[in-house]
């Protein structure tokens, strides 16, 4: 690499322009924009939609997979363990690139020599546990045939292109517009990518449409020029689609534009057809760029500043970003080319550790011309023959070029944002710009009424050691990079201390809360399962930031608290989304199980409050968790016995019916826990000579905080009641039917679960029909209570504050009274109070004594089947709640159900495998 001594005596001698040098520069920095130079296709290090972080290994011979994960041991957000990918050697050559699919459930690794595997998250998911589906031995070892461009085709789904949030008289509020994914979708949602090689090669690989093989594999090819000399390879490539797809046909596939770059430094930009019935490929010239260089169009004073070093960069990224979505002016933003060429010269001057960096971003618009023919043409034609549509030629492009930036620094990668109209810049030194697509300036800070992003509200990256990879995660609220060392560090987002001034004060919470919010939202309508893990990772971050702040400055406003924070979150996230939580009135139980957001919300209640497996919760957490148990049961119970011909459903499978036996088992045991904590609380009001007239509501939610029980809010909240009348109602008609049509059978697996069932709800001291009654008789209160005079508003946010905060709202004090003194006190003539005393329900979770403590560390539950983990068994950890459940690798001999509920946990959140040790107690 040339020296800078070369351009002149004035530079070696300090006469010319100081050039600002960048401290603390890595040791490979030079050989990673090297690497940049040379290929497009040299990532390192990627995060996956679904949260798997991918890196290749200081040998280059390995892929290790991390991810985020919320430690079991004290409830803070921390990267997993490395867990290696088995098999993804390439006979020692070394592996160059990474990248995940658009979904974030398909991995591919390609080689120096081009060849690429690709790897998939199981049907059965964990994670951090990937299977080879397509290996690289088909592919030929030849230089000319690695990969410069690799591009996977999306499936067909649409992403969200959410608008700023502003703030009106009834808070915040913004506008999300559905965006649908651009460019050739993979035929039949089967995976599918596009291959640019050295020598110029198009390849397509794919999933065939009629094969269910997901390691059956098929490809096709072109060409797209005849290589004559070195200097006509390819380095860089780039595809994006060319139009957006109209609602009038949307069926009909938009062509991809497709941009090269060589080593003679020319952009080619060509027109690519797929066509995956015929597998043939369809290419056309569109525009050709000699000599794409930096310097063409500086700002004023960029040359002299700089001096010879632009004259050495080479380009390093190539980037084609398809059309957007509609402006302001309700025009489709265009499509354009994004080109960087960085320059890393030694410093022979000042230490071997510093050296001078530049990198210069380069954009062409490309701005649609119309096709049209040319007026000759009619004259060659008949009257009685009608010319041919200008509409079905293909259209022309001018390459308008922008003027270049210059950037003192090293650019690392380039990260689309909200449907690629923000584009996150990273550079080696850990920092991270936003700039707007249209104009390429730095985003602007946001006003105190508006709301773009976390980083426009003064959030960002705090700077660490340089590095020389870097990703951000899904929701760009977290970045890991790999350092000099391949070492891996992950950083969270963090309020800036000079927008922060000296002491938060409620107008910054409010803002911060309200970004939050809707990151949150966009994330969980984007993502399928939604990840969100980033997001709740980076409010914990800025919950104890301005803890810490307070505890430093003194007393804060009163938002400054780890419960009001997330009060406030819970509240904006249920208003904006409109979230309807009362269920009193007019309950709709299919409507309640068919709710997703009731799941995404009572996930981020849950997680705010996990201090760790064994601490103490507080109690919004534990409500939110247990309904969240809740809704799982009730669920699988409505699903199962929703089945119209029980001889050829699922229910005449012995394995369904022994995963009805735990979830029954933790009912009643449930049930018998809310029973016992309604006794006690009646007793306590009883011994204290208090009547139902001297009952208060700070008596109340005091004792509730006191004991730190669950049981009074889970039957005052409507969704939760509901859920559990749902419960009631399927055990009492469907399930009681068909155990009695078992009695009387031969004595095979099927009869003995179902017996093994009945058992459960036999030997429980409070039974079914009891329970629902209770239930019942409180739902009418309830009812009467809301129908006096409350207004449909009201009602809402009686039920959101009584699910947020865990509190007994002043409207039901008459129905909780009613409960503790009348309904109680029946309830007890018919059932043994000493028998449900000593039942022990140490398993549920619910209870901090000890003694249950110490049972649920000897004893951990598998919180899917409900059962005890047997210790020989491998484990599953959920990465957001900590939950267990039996590893069960293989798909044979299951049912549909029980392979849906191994997806995901119930929380919503991806499993983990786990080694037993870490399940024990060692830590990841």
């Amino acid at each position: 690499m040339p020296l800078i001594m070369d351009d002149g005596l004035d530079d070696l001698f300090g006469e010319g322009p100081t050039l600002q040098l960048s401290e603390a520069v890595p040791k490979g920095l030079l050989q990673r924009v090297d690497e940049q130079n040379l290929s497009g296709c040299c990532q390192k290090l990627a995060w996956s939609n679904n949260g798997c972080i991918a890196y290749i290994d200081p040998s280059g011979r390995n892929v290790m997979l991390r991810h985020l994960l919320c430690d079991h041991k004290d409830g803070r957000w921390v990267m997993s363990r490395e867990h290696s990918i088995e098999d993804a050697a390439h006979h020692e050559r070394e592996l160059v690139h990474l990248s995940w699919n658009h979904m974030g459930n398909e991995l591919a690794i390609v080689d120096i020599c081009g060849r690429i595997s690709i790897y998939l998250v199981l049907q059965l998911p964990s994670i951090n546990r990937l299977a080879i589906t397509r290996r690289y031995g088909s592919d030929p070892e030849d230089n000319l045939n690695a990969v410069i461009g690799l591009f996977w085709l999306h499936n067909d789904r649409s992403s969200i292109f959410h608008k700023p949030m502003h703030k009106g008289t009834d808070g915040w509020s913004f506008k999300q517009v559905p965006q649908r994914y651009l460019g050739p979708r993979s035929p039949s949602q089967k995976p599918a990518l596009v291959i640019i090689t050295r020598s110029g090669t198009i390849r397509v690989l794919f999933q065939p449409v009629q094969s269910q093989d997901s390691s059956r594999w098929q490809e096709f090819r072109t060409e797209t020029e005849n290589i004559a000399s070195p200097s006509e390879l390819l380095t860089h490539a780039a595809m994006c689609a060319e139009k957006v797809v109209e609602k009038q046909h949307p069926d009909k596939e938009s062509a991809m534009l497709l941009a090269t770059y060589n080593s003679d430094k020319e952009l080619r930009i060509y027109r690519v057809d797929l066509d995956f019935v015929h597998l043939r490929i369809a290419l056309q010239h569109v525009k050709v760029l000699n000599q794409c260089l930096p310097l063409n169009n500086v700002n004023e004073g960029a040359l002299s500043d700089h001096g010879a070093l632009l004259l050495h960069a080479e380009l390093s990224h190539l980037e084609f970003t398809p059309p957007g979505p509609r402006t302001d002016n309700k025009e489709w933003r265009q499509p354009f080319i994004l080109a960087s060429f960085s320059y890393v010269s030694e410093n022979i001057q000042g230490p071997p550790a510093q050296a001078a960096q530049l990198t210069i971003i380069c954009k062409w618009q490309l701005q649609h011309v119309p096709p049209k023919l040319h007026p000759s043409f009619d004259s060659l034609l008949s009257r009685k023959v009608q010319a041919p549509s200008s509409v079905d030629l293909p259209a022309g492009y001018i390459l308008r070029r922008s003027n270049d930036i210059i950037i003192p620094k090293s650019l690392l990668c380039i990260h689309d944002l909200n449907v690629g109209v923000v584009l996150a810049l990273t550079y080696s030194d850990g920092s991270v710009e936003y700039r707007d697509r249209t104009s390429m300036e730095l985003l602007p800070r946001d006003s105190s009424d508006q709301i773009s992003s976390l980083a426009q509200v003064g959030f960002s990256f705090p700077v660490r050691n340089p590095c020389l990879h870097a990703a951000l995660s899904p929701n760009a609220c977290a970045m890991v990079s790999l350092d000099e060392q391949h070492a891996a560090s992950m950083s969270l987002m963090q309020i800036e201390n000079d927008y922060a001034g000296e002491l938060f004060d409620d107008a910054l919470l409010d803002v911060a809360n309200a970004a939050f919010v809707k990151q949150y939202i966009v994330a969980s309508m984007i993502f399928t399962p939604s990840y969100v893990d980033d997001c709740l990772a980076t409010m914990q971050a800025f919950s104890d930031q301005f803890l810490e702040q307070q505890s430093e400055l003194g007393p804060g406003p009163a938002s400054a608290n780890r419960d009001s924070f997330s009060y406030q979150f819970l509240g904006g996230f249920s208003r904006i989304l409109e979230l309807g939580i009362d269920y009193s009135i007019n309950p709709q139980h299919l409507q309640l199980l068919a709710n997703p957001y009731l799941q995404k919300l009572w996930s981020a209640q849950a997680a705010f409050g996990y201090p760790g497996e064994y601490s103490t919760r507080p109690l919004p957490a534990i409500v939110a968790y247990t309904m969240l148990n809740i809704r799982y049961i009730a669920y699988n119970f409505a699903t199962v016995l929703s089945k119209q011909k029980p001889t050829e459903s699922e229910l005449r499978n012995p394995e369904t019916i022994h995963l009805l036996i735990g979830m029954a088992s933790w009912l009643m045991s449930l049930i018998v826990f809310i029973i016992d904590e309604i006794f006690m609380l009646a007793d306590l009001l009883e011994d204290q000579g208090l009547t139902a007239d001297h009952v208060t509501l700070d008596l109340l939610n005091n004792k509730i905080r006191e004991t730190n029980s669950p049981a009074l809010s889970l039957l005052l909240i409507s969704t939760s009641r509901q859920f559990l009348k749902l419960t009631c109602n399927c055990i009492r008609g469907g399930l009681n039917t068909l155990i009695k049509a078992q009695k009387g059978a031969n004595s095979n697996p099927l009869v003995l679960a179902y017996r093994e069932l009945e058992a459960v709800f036999q030997k429980s001291p409070v039974t079914v029909s009891q329970f629902d009654h209770l239930l019942s008789q409180l739902d009418a209160s309830i009812k009467g209570a809301y129908q006096a005079g409350v207004s449909d508003v009201d009602r809402n946010v009686t039920e959101k504050d009584m699910l947020i905060k865990a509190t007994v709202p002043s409207l039901l004090i008459g129905p909780v009274k009613d409960l503790l003194t009348k309904t109680a006190k029946e309830l007890k003539e018919e059932v043994n109070v000493a028998e449900i005393y000593f039942t022990d329900i140490s398993w549920l979770g619910l209870t901090d004594d000890q003694s249950s403590k110490r049972w649920r560390m000897q004893h951990p539950i598998d919180t899917i089947r409900k059962t005890e983990l047997k210790k020989d068994k491998p484990i599953k950890r959920c990465t957001r709640c900590g939950a267990m459940t039996e590893d069960r690798q293989s798909a044979r001999g299951m049912t549909m159900q029980m392979i849906n509920l191994q997806r995901y946990c119930i929380c919503g959140s991806w499993w983990m495998s786990v080694d037993r040790e870490e399940v024990d107690g060692v830590g990841f």
